[in-house]
């Protein structure tokens, strides 16, 4: 059996490029990533998405997504940085598409989180303190969700809206007890897409 020295060697330039804060040397990773899917764990991928939508390329992260996807790959993380994504970007009909077709998001567990009747915040409480990627991914999907019933109503999604409203989540998540990671990556992702200092 032949050692998987490709895979050796991206993962050490991921881990050093992350070391040294350098994101943008993650992306730039982003081809051989790509192509040596088959190989690469899952972390990999998890710190491409990241390391995209960190250095604010949004279209690029969720055509990673969207390539992950095809090549059978899909995290809770990457779903919840291809939404990240995709709020950023104002596309909310997009981000209602990948909910949609996500099949992480269409399993049984996952489902009942966001669909209508099952669908609150609250409900996902007792899963924030050892499953991150989970919960971010659900609080997001119900989100959209609840942006994309505002927005029936004949409201103009707009950047303000969904400003105030991302406050309004992050808001929320600290009502309910939510652990502080949690608060604090939410809080991080919204500066990040409306490009703000808090």
């Amino acid at each position: 059996m032949k050692f998987p020295k490709e895979k050796v060697l991206i993962t050490h330039e991921v881990q050093e490029c992350l070391a040294c804060g350098d994101y943008f040397g993650v992306y730039k990773l982003k081809d051989r990533i790509l192509e040596n899917s088959g190989i690469l764990d899952n972390r990999i991928f998890q710190d491409l998405i990241f390391s995209t939508f960190l250095i604010g390329n949004f279209d690029d992260a969720v055509l990673i997504y969207s390539e992950l996807k095809k090549r059978g790959v899909e995290t809770y993380s990457t779903v919840y940085y291809a939404l990240l994504s995709l709020i950023a970007n104002e596309d909310m009909f997009q981000a209602a598409s990948l909910i949609n077709k996500s099949e992480l998001l269409s399993s049984p567990e996952a489902r009942e989180f966001h669909q209508e009747g099952g669908a609150n915040y609250s409900n996902l409480l007792p899963y924030a303190d050892y499953n991150d990627s989970f919960t971010l991914a659900l609080l997001l999907a119900n989100f959209v969700k609840g942006i994309m019933r505002e927005g029936s109503g004949m409201r103009e999604i707009n950047r303000e809206l969904l400003l105030f409203r991302f406050f309004d989540l992050v808001n929320l998540v600290y009502e309910l007890g939510y652990p502080l990671k949690i608060i604090q990556e939410l809080t991080n992702a919204m500066k990040i897409i409306f490009n703000l200092s808090l």
